[in-house]
């Protein structure tokens, strides 16, 4: 994503950017801004369930606990995308945005071959294909060896050639999907900062976005820690990739010095949706695919 500098947009024309430009006035750095897609599908529930309502913009509800709005986590976020075929237990948003998402030898696999109108953009009001659970706070979720790459090999990262805005990675969101108010930290090229790490806070249709700096990342993968704290907090972390979890300790940043994300944050109650977004900003650097190996914790 860029920043402020670079682009600062009307706020009609921002309606489907998610790759960092500043919302226009509000001091933070962030993505280009775009249009927004057609109204990408709406909801279904989790996969392989056969649950959920295709467009009608609710998350799967429940009885719930107290403070949690009626919704209720479907279980353990954990997944080691075994095998190849669909995702299972997740509930998708605008699942039209992104169709080729699924579990390809043994990992979360994206194929974005088209963003036309930047219909896979996560930014202000735009809001691409989600594939997520529920999950009650506190909660300690990882993304293993999570980025970008080829559609030949997954594992090479494309080239940042034309500054492209091509991103995979986890967001946290608020139960109600059709609301545009989230939390984000993905890998990718962020225009002419390359193989980094953004960050971004989307409240009510407005983001902040900034990153940490280029090519902290030369392989365009990372490991990424959310860390959902019991006051309804997050704390952001990342680190190259672990070869060997469990055997090798974690080295973990805390993003920007701090674990903070830019901007305001969304008010999360006490459950939320938390899941796996692979997207783009404009055409360059298109197409290409978003992995990742596991997710541990939830």
């Amino acid at each position: 994503m860029l920043g402020l500098s670079r682009f600062c947009a009307p706020r009609s024309l921002i309606l489907a950017a998610t790759l960092g430009l500043i919302a226009c006035g509000g001091g933070q750095s962030g993505d280009p801004t775009g249009t927004s897609g057609s109204g990408a599908g709406g909801v279904s529930g989790p996969s392989g369930s056969g649950a959920g309502t295709t467009g009608s913009g609710a998350g799967t509800t429940g009885s719930g606990a107290a403070g949690s709005g009626g919704y209720t986590p479907t279980g353990e976020l954990a997944d080691d995308f075994d095998g190849t075929g669909p995702l299972i237990g997740y509930t998708t948003n605008n699942e039209s945005a992104l169709p080729e998402v699924g579990r390809v030898d043994g990992r979360y696999r994206a194929n974005l071959v088209d963003n036309a109108n930047d219909v896979t953009l996560h930014y202000h009001d735009a809001q691409g294909r989600l594939d997520a659970k529920l999950v009650s706070f506190p909660f300690d979720v990882v993304a293993r060896n999570i980025g970008i790459g080829t559609q030949g090999d997954s594992q090479s990262a494309p080239p940042p050639t034309n500054n492209p805005y091509v991103f995979a990675g986890i967001q946290v969101h608020v139960p109600e999907l059709a609301t545009p108010s989230s939390s984000h930290v993905v890998v990718g090229h962020r225009g002419d900062v390359h193989f980094t790490v953004e960050g971004k806070n989307t409240l009510d249709g407005n983001s902040s976005v900034n990153d940490a700096g280029a090519n902290i990342l030369p392989a365009g993968r990372a490991d990424i820690r959310i860390v959902g704290n019991a006051d309804h907090t997050l704390t952001v972390y990342w680190q190259e990739p672990n070869p060997s979890p469990g055997s090798i300790a974690d080295d973990w940043n805390l993003y920007n010095g701090d674990g903070n994300l830019p901007g305001p944050a969304p008010s999360y109650p006490d459950v939320v949706y938390i899941g796996l977004i692979t997207y783009a900003f404009g055409y360059n650097g298109i197409p290409f695919v978003g992995t990742c190996d596991a997710i541990e914790g939830g």
